[in-house]
């Protein structure tokens, strides 16, 4: 499954934040935690460290204005 249909089948999730007080949209928290584990990753620190290396990869898939 390529990434943008990934991420299209998790547009169906509703967020239930408020968006304006939301400062990482969903689908950006989505996206990294998912990836971090795929590459082996096994906490929040080292999903962290994981998207802290590959945020040009991850800035092609969507805009990540926070970071992270």
């Amino acid at each position: 499954m390529p990434m943008p249909d990934l991420l299209a089948h998790f547009s169906a999730l509703e967020d239930p934040h408020q968006s304006w007080k939301t400062l990482y949209p969903l689908p950006e928290v989505l996206l990294i935690v998912l990836c971090g584990v795929m590459a082996g990753a096994d906490d929040f620190v080292e999903i962290e460290r994981w998207a802290q290396r590959k945020m040009n990869f991850l800035h092609r898939l969507l805009l990540f204005k926070n970071d992270i």
